[in-house]
């Protein structure tokens, strides 16, 4: 075994201190092997089209037809382009489909091809004109086709999505008038409405026909609807705001129309839904009182009608609490509190509400997270207590984070009243069911399972549409689940696959949405936050179908952004999802930027030195899938209670509060929802895998025979992973992402050329200097941080859509111990274009990268005789 000491240069103490940076950007149309990942990839043919088969993708083979023996299975691993990125000029049609196919895509999310409709047609921003709805951009069209066809030839497939941003025009588009306006989007209006249905019936059909996409096998998959379900909308609270006139109207008269299929008459409902009752009296009085856990210290100030909290010293949990009310089981209760805190303006910190046991085992009825800024807001939790309390019941408020002093007031804890069919109300004016109102048990069941069935309805009209254009096997979705939760499995019961999107620490914007100078983030690592959003989308895999994730991020300028893809691309291959779509590659036609903005890889190096990477762990079976699946069964009960309950998107959190299932299971279990009655069953014994996580120490480590790795926070320990041993360096800010692959294909312990990655942060230059534009903290917060405004600028952020050349890359400080079975060793930088740089000295087992005064590098080729 050769025995290898690689040195990498300076670091990172903080990323709103004073980092040391090298100029680095990535010459995208000149990249070369190794950095050049298109062998995964060959030109599509009608052997290529993709059809859903034993609940996984398939392509049909040599013989054309479906479900025969020459089926292959695939994986997709890509991009989202949004806005007029779909529309490249001519010239830059094939450009763009190399460069992403050197990024080892195989499939592109067409995404907001509708939200902007072109004024001027020549813009070709939109498939859209300004014309009355569906007028089509004849532009826009041929360029899109001219690209699909060049991603075609590059082996790349497209996720064609339907309804994204379109907002219907009452005067242009024959819909009617909504005061004060049609909402954002559309959303939700356009699920139910009619004439708004029908118009998207005909943009599907007239889409797919002038695009050609009958039987072209550049179209993998379709998705009808991003973002919105009324299931979502209503668990949200945002539905009862937007019915109105018309709109409420007709919904309501389908919501009548579907009880009249359930009940033969007024008698037969009033059966049902029982008479109204009034709440319950507040089972919370004065009974408060301290609970701390050393080390932690807090001084309380009770008041008849507030409380005071001061935390002294943190580090343990301090609660403030409430005890000894009784619940019982089955029964609906609403828990509210208002909260404020002494803070500037813009900051907050966060606080944990629950209702539990208050003795051992410490069951949890409810609970939540919310954020306390320095204005009076009001918390609410509404449940269904899942078992019976008889004075040991226990409302709790944990401040330990909260290093200013807390107010609490107007506290409340009651059973709720429930609304049944009230006097005079029939089949015939029964009243919608609002968000803010409780319900009997089988007014909100029907309630519910209406607006689960409109969604259906909506979906399978549009599932047609797409039929009719000729294109049966095309696989098509709905929404995410995120965004309409567990009955979701009961909307898209006659979908073909199902997807879901998520982010890590995703932008905040204080003032106006989007703003691009206000804005501000968390810097939040995924590692450190026990990986719980990528669990959260294992939790939520549905069993039988396809399971695709088409919007990820740890969006630009986070500085531990570099873990996010290997992490994704490991876990989900041991999950065995179905596809993997990063948001976004670009926003925007300026290809040649080359400077880190928003969510787009384009630019954003550090994410991009890894991404073929990633591609090639996810597409290879570089890391084998758990041998098993865990099916977590969850009835068509618990499905109606997650949604009453509005859990939404919370799925993972259900499931660990009502199962007592926590979301790391998914890090040593395959596991899946399947819709059916019965407890779990018993836990299988972990699996051995190709990976391990530490939440302890915050370290993820990859230790496949085809990959090694390390990410996250690992201080100056030595961590091992395969045959790769590292140490930062004491310049280093303690995190790194490292990546050890092979280029020759075999397993490392056989492997004699090997690409070695170690990204930093990516930062832009500050306009009228030659450094780095800073991250820094947002103005008057300790825990959000923004960009440092430019020169002039009276915003409190730098622009979050664009900046100045050059770009710059943290360097990273490490020791790295390579076991391999060579004898000789050559390490070459890499440059932007992925070429070799002058070799490194290496001294016997030793070599020095980055050292003062040498070439630095986020990536190099490693060679063994």
């Amino acid at each position: 075994m050769l025995r290898v000491l690689l040195w990498i240069a300076a670091g990172l103490a903080a990323c709103w201190a004073q980092p040391a940076y090298d100029r680095f950007e990535i010459a995208q149309d000149l990249l070369t092997a190794p950095a050049d990942f298109g062998f995964l990839n060959h030109p599509l043919t009608a052997a290529d089209r993709v059809f859903v088969r034993d609940g996984r993708f398939h392509t049909v083979g040599p013989d054309l037809l479906p479900n025969t023996a020459d089926d292959r299975p695939i994986r997709f691993f890509g991009v989202n382009l949004c806005f007029s990125a779909n529309f490249p000029l001519p010239e830059d049609a094939v450009r763009i489909a190399r460069r992403l196919r050197k990024l080892g895509v195989n499939i592109v999310r067409l995404h907001h091809m509708d939200t902007q409709p072109d004024a001027n047609p020549a813009n070709a921003a939109s498939l859209l004109t300004t014309g009355p709805y569906p007028s089509f951009n004849p532009h826009s069209l041929e360029r899109l086709r001219r690209f699909l066809t060049a991603l075609a030839a590059e082996g790349i497939y497209v996720n064609l999505n339907l309804h994204v941003g379109y907002q219907f025009r009452p005067q242009i588009d024959g819909v009617p008038v909504l005061t004060p306006s049609i909402p954002t989007q559309s959303k939700p209006l356009h699920i139910f409405y009619p004439r708004m249905v029908e118009l998207q019936v005909e943009f599907a059909q007239k889409l797919l026909e002038a695009l050609a996409l009958e039987q072209d096998p550049v179209l993998a998959m379709v998705e009808i609807n991003n973002e919105s379900s009324l299931l979502w909308h209503w668990q949200a609270g945002q539905l009862d705001s937007l019915l109105n006139g018309e709109y409420e109207r007709e919904f309501a008269t389908q919501w009548r129309t579907h009880l009249r299929g359930q009940y033969r008459s007024d008698e037969e409902l009033r059966e049902a839904w029982g008479s109204s009752t009034p709440d319950g009296l507040n089972l919370l009085t004065h009974r408060w009182s301290l609970e701390t856990h050393s080390p932690a210290q807090a001084s309380v100030t009770f008041q008849e009608s507030e409380i005071q909290v001061r935390v002294l010293r943190g580090g343990a949990p301090l609660i403030v609490k409430h005890t000894g009310f009784s619940l019982q089981a089955g029964k609906v209760y609403e828990a509210e509190v208002e909260l404020r805190a002494d803070l500037a303006a813009g900051q907050s910190r966060n606080v944990y509400i629950d209702v539990k046991q208050d003795l051992s085992p410490w069951r949890t009825a409810a609970g939540r997270t919310v954020a306390v800024t320095r204005e009076w807001q009001r918390f609410t939790l509404r449940f269904q207590a899942p078992f019976s309390m008889e004075n040991i019941g226990r409302f709790g408020i944990s401040v330990e984070n909260v290093d200013q002093p807390l107010w609490i007031r107007n506290w409340s804890l009651k059973e709720l009243g429930a609304r049944g069919l009230n006097s005079g109300e029939s089949l015939d004016t029964a009243a919608l069911v609002k968000t803010t109102e409780a319900s009997t048990p089988q007014r909100l069941h029907d309630y519910l399972e209406f607006l689960a069935e409109t969604d259906r309805a909506y979906l399978l009209r549009m599932r047609d549409a797409v039929r009719q254009s000729g294109n049966l096997l095309v696989p098509v979705t709905g929404t995410q689940i995120q965004f309409g939760g567990l009955m979701t499995l009961d909307s898209h019961r006659d979908l073909d696959y199902y997807d879901n999107h998520f982010y890590i620490d995703h932008y905040n914007f204080p003032s106006a949405a989007w703003d691009p100078r206000d804005w501000r983030i968390r810097d939040t690592s995924a590692t450190a936050t026990n990986l719980q959003n990528i669990l959260a989308m294992a939790m939520a895999r549905p069993a039988g179908k396809p399971y695709t994730v088409s919007e990820f991020n740890q969006n630009w300028p986070n500085s531990y952004a570099a873990e996010l893809l290997p992490i994704v691309a490991a876990m989900a291959s041991f999950q065995d999802w179905d596809g993997l779509m990063h948001f976004a590659y670009s926003h925007t036609r300026n290809w040649d930027d080359g400077v880190p903005s928003g969510f787009d890889l384009n630019g954003d190096w550090t994410k991009f030195v890894a991404f073929g990477q990633a591609a090639w762990l996810y597409r290879t079976g570089a890391i084998a899938p758990g041998e098993t699946v865990f099916e977590i069964p969850v009835s068509r009960a618990l499905r109606e209670r997650a949604t009453r309950e509005r859990y939404n998107g919370g799925v993972s959190t259900f499931l660990n509060q009502v199962l007592g299932l926590p979301s790391s299971l998914a890090l040593t279990r395959r596991v899946a929802l399947a819709g059916q009655e019965g407890p779990p069953p018993p836990l299988p014994p972990p699996e051995s895998r190709d990976f391990s996580f530490d939440p302890a120490q915050r370290v993820f480590r990859l230790h496949s025979p085809f990959a090694a790795g390390v990410f996250g926070q690992i201080g100056d320990r030595q961590v091992t992973a395969g045959p790769l041993r590292l140490q930062l360096g004491p310049a280093a800010r303690g995190f790194v992402a490292a990546l050890l692959t092979p280029l020759d294909g075999k397993p490392l312990a056989e492997s004699r050329r090997l690409l070695l990655t170690l990204p930093g942060q990516t930062l832009r230059t500050q306009p009228g200097s030659s450094r780095p534009q800073r991250v820094v903290l947002y103005p008057g917060t300790t825990d959000w941080f923004t960009l440092e405004p430019e020169p002039g600028s009276s915003k409190p952020s730098g622009n979050r859509t664009g900046g100045n050349r050059p770009t710059y890359m943290e360097r990273i400080e490490c020791t790295i111990w390579l076991d391999t079975p060579g004898q000789g060793l050559q390490i070459y930088p890499l440059d932007g274009a992925g070429r070799r740089l002058p070799p490194v000295l290496v001294e016997g087992s030793q070599a020095r990268l980055n050292a003062p005064g040498e070439v630095s590098a986020p990536w190099y080729e490693i060679v063994l005789d």
